[in-house]
């Protein structure tokens, strides 16, 4: 998927797009609220215009966000409440949809992660409403750290949550708790396994 056009970029209140996954890692939404209270306001306006918010619209005109879910988080986090956002993803307009039909067709599209931090699906019905009521998932935080060492970053919407939940089969969060050098490193070798050729961004083994 390319980038949107800045001409058609407009900007949204945070409180209007609905997120499509339950989690995300807190880490990295610290991470880079830190660093975007260090911006000024022109290199926050490149951001988002870069990191623009990708989306679908749904029953009721509500928009969707299929991604950015990090982003948006960090932005509250650091004191700012919108976002840039372009036309919706692939022309999608499922507003005529009752909500179940949408949820289904979102999830035959792989355009939202109904799992839980322990590899549970839910209904994605039970996914929350706004992007603050999302909880914290380690096992997205540990994939986010290895990316490009363990696997390379493709344009596959929930990379990092499928890599996460393939290393939480293998680890605990113990591990996690007490030794993220040492879970890294583990998640680097279980990435060249076999058992991982089906995942997005596979690399092989060494």
């Amino acid at each position: 998927m390319t980038g949107p056009n800045p001409d058609d970029l407009r900007e949204v209140a945070i409180d209007a797009l609905h997120p499509t996954q339950l989690n995300l890692g807190m880490d990295e939404v610290k991470r880079r609220a830190q660093q975007m209270a260090g911006l000024s306001k022109s290199a926050l306006r490149a951001l988002l215009v870069k990191k623009a918010v990708p989306y679908v619209i749904g029953p009721k005109k509500r928009l969707y966000m299929t991604d950015h879910h990090h982003l948006c988080r960090a932005l509250l986090l650091a004191g700012h409440d919108t976002v840039l956002v372009g036309k919706p993803r692939d022309g999608a307009d499922w507003s005529d949809l009752d909500l179940p039909t949408f949820w289904h067709r979102m999830e035959s599209q792989g355009l939202c992660w109904p799992i839980d931090v322990d590899g549970n699906r839910r209904p994605c019905i039970k996914i929350p409403g706004h992007i603050s009521e999302l909880t914290d998932n380690p096992w997205r935080t540990l994939a986010r750290g290895v990316r490009g060492d363990a696997y390379s970053n493709l344009d596959t919407p929930f990379q990092e949550f499928m890599w996460g939940n393939y290393y939480r089969s293998f680890m605990t969060t113990r591990l996690l708790q007490s030794d993220i050098e040492l879970a890294e490193k583990l998640a680097v070798k279980l990435s060249r396994l076999d058992e991982a050729q089906d995942l997005p961004g596979y690399l092989g083994p060494k």
